[in-house]
């Protein structure tokens, strides 16, 4: 069989589609498969993925391997590693390729280890370098980025980055051939004794837009300033891990190193310093618009554009007009 760079996608919801981070990582794959000169195959896991598969071959997989059952949920990393581990046989892959997601800091080692292969966990890069591959990685909160080489003979495994490809365009119609995978019993190590409900409504990883307020709203208060932006703008508002420990925004707004990592169109960074712990999680941006009363503040470093102001002048004029204009 020819040699495949696998992408590894897990914890799909039954009849539900692939998400953007897989269909960055099936771009991924064939920027690398072109490169060495070899196919892409696809290993799909979760309760219900023959629409998720489907999609996966019409975006150019061109080899499905599914583990479908109802009881392979999330975090049910012995059954993954068992079935990844199949799967990097089945296709005698040397590269594999996991999605940013929940899983994948224990995946990827687990199943470098169990293969005698080597891992890297949040790829900005991935590329071919002779008959091997090399990746880059934000280090120091995402203040630089190191370049890894692999010395361990088996598998090269390594969990991506977000925005780390363009998502392939899907082609209807496009099929490709499929190949069940045994799925092993639960061994009862890991019992799950209640689950979190999903958060319902847009999720910020996803926004287009997203308005970031930190400690120079000087007020929980304001942070209802941020809110009305992102309202106005059709965006999302975020918060940096300072103010979310203060309680004027919930977690689930936090963006940074512990927190969301976003990759939107626009991002609006108000009131924020730039502290590379905050930039790990907005460094991708298209693009980056600051507010801050420091002109020195790192924030600028990675701006593209700036106002040295103060952030409660600034969001109400940009509240107005955004109004006036409609977004």
């Amino acid at each position: 069989m020819a040699e495949h760079v696998l992408v590894l996608v897990t914890a799909i919801e039954a009849g539900g589609p692939l998400r953007d981070a897989d269909g960055e990582a099936l771009g991924a794959a064939q920027a690398l498969a072109s490169e060495r000169g070899c196919e892409v195959a696809c290993a799909l896991i979760g309760g219900g993925v023959s629409s998720a598969a489907a999609e996966a071959a019409e975006r150019g997989a061109g080899l499905i391997l599914t583990a479908d059952a109802p009881g392979l949920g999330p975090f049910d990393g012995d059954r993954y590693v068992t079935i990844a581990a199949e799967a990097v046989r089945r296709v005698g892959a040397r590269v594999v390729l996991i999605p940013r997601g929940p899983d994948v800091l224990e995946l990827a080692p687990r199943l470098a280890a169990r293969l005698d292969g080597g891992s890297v966990v949040g790829a900005t890069e991935v590329r071919a370098a002779g008959d091997d591959v090399v990746t880059l990685a934000a280090v120091f909160g995402g203040a630089a980025r190191a370049e890894y080489a692999f010395r361990a003979p088996g598998p090269r495994v390594i969990g991506l980055a977000p925005a780390v490809a363009e998502i392939p365009e899907r082609r209807p119609g496009r099929a490709a051939p499929t190949v069940a995978l045994a799925i092993p019993e639960a061994d009862g190590r890991v019992t799950t004794i209640e689950a979190a409900p999903d958060a319902t409504g847009p999720r910020l990883e996803d926004a287009k837009l997203v308005v970031a307020g930190g400690r120079g709203l000087q007020d929980g208060e304001n942070f209802a300033l941020v809110r009305e932006l992102a309202a106005a703008l059709g965006g999302m508002p975020g918060a940096s891990r300072a103010i979310v420990d203060d309680g004027w925004a919930s977690f689930e707004q936090q963006v940074g190193l512990t927190g969301k990592i976003v990759t939107p169109d626009v991002y609006f960074a108000v009131g924020i310093s730039g502290a590379s712990q905050h930039m790990a999680g907005c460094a991708n941006a298209r693009c980056i618009v600051a507010v801050n009363t420091d002109p020195e503040a790192p924030i600028f470093t990675f701006a593209d554009y700036g106002i040295v102001d103060d952030a409660l002048d600034v969001l109400p004029a940009l509240v107005r007009l955004a109004r006036e204009r409609g977004a």
